[in-house]
């Protein structure tokens, strides 16, 4: 059991708090938006901003600030999971009409808040799919690379997904250290520029959502633009890793217990 009367520990839940407020307010925002009958735009705009935060503190802080990088952790599994599940199951109609968009989004943010929330109460064992998250988003990064992806196969693209994740979780177990900061700075680069494209609208994020929804026949171009997004993404990455490696690799990644260990070890 964990001691959490350290005050960076306390500084961490206050920022987790403030995170949470803030999705709260966002989602409240998107359904006033719809239901008052004008444009829902606000969508892209509420995403993207969330993407920029949130990656921007993983991709830089995510070994420092191990209480809010647990939530972003849970909320990025559990919003993509929700996400998933949504998309794919959509009905002909949407859910609720043209008001489907704004639902999936809120639905799908709820169902991030609650992962944030369990990853926070279970940190020792939501770390391992940190790596596993890292390979995820390394599989969609490698698919994206050429239009409708380097698979075709939408088997084989699942299995080439679920490889990657798999390799990540037990290169945790072997490289907790590295895999926390590499992990980190790579979801939170890709993080931020899907965030960014919401935006620019380049086509970068047609890659997920191509790779990942079954349900719906979407066109992925590898474009100049989507390139130059891929390409800002590994320059973004590589300054947070170095950045995280410089300033950060020391601290310890979760809370001590109550006998002064870690779960993290600290290196010199």
């Amino acid at each position: 059991m964990y001691n959490f009367k350290n005050s960076s520990i306390k500084g961490n839940y206050a920022l987790l708090r403030i995170l949470i407020c803030l999705l709260v307010l966002f989602s409240s925002i998107t359904y006033a938006e719809d239901s008052s009958g004008t444009s829902i735009t606000i969508q892209s705009v509420i995403l993207g901003i969330i993407l920029i935060v949130t990656g921007i503190v993983f991709c830089f802080f995510g070994r420092k600030i191990w209480g809010l990088t647990l939530f972003l952790l849970g909320f990025y599994i559990g919003s993509i999971f929700g996400w998933i599940i949504l998309t794919n199951f959509e009905p002909d109609d949407g859910y609720g009409g043209s008001a489907s968009p704004t639902i999936m989004l809120i639905l799908s943010l709820v169902f991030g808040l609650i992962g944030g929330l369990l990853f926070v109460c279970c940190a020792s064992v939501a770390i391992w799919l940190l790596g596993a998250l890292a390979g995820y988003a390394l599989a969609i990064f490698i698919l994206s690379l050429s239009s409708d992806g380097i698979i075709h196969s939408k088997t084989g693209r699942i299995i080439f997904i679920v490889a990657f994740a798999i390799a990540g979780l037990f290169l945790t177990f072997f490289f907790e250290e590295h895999v926390i900061i590499i992990g980190t700075s790579f979801i939170g680069s890709y993080a931020i520029f899907i965030g960014i494209d919401m935006f620019a609208n380049t086509g970068f994020t047609n890659s997920v959502r191509t790779f990942m929804d079954g349900n719906h026949d979407i066109a992925y171009e590898a474009n100049t633009k989507v390139y130059l997004m891929l390409v800002g993404m590994i320059v973004v990455f590589i300054i947070g890793a170095l950045c995280q490696y410089k300033w950060h690799r020391g601290n310890r990644f979760l809370p001590e217990n109550k006998k002064g260990k870690s779960r993290s070890k600290e290196n010199p």
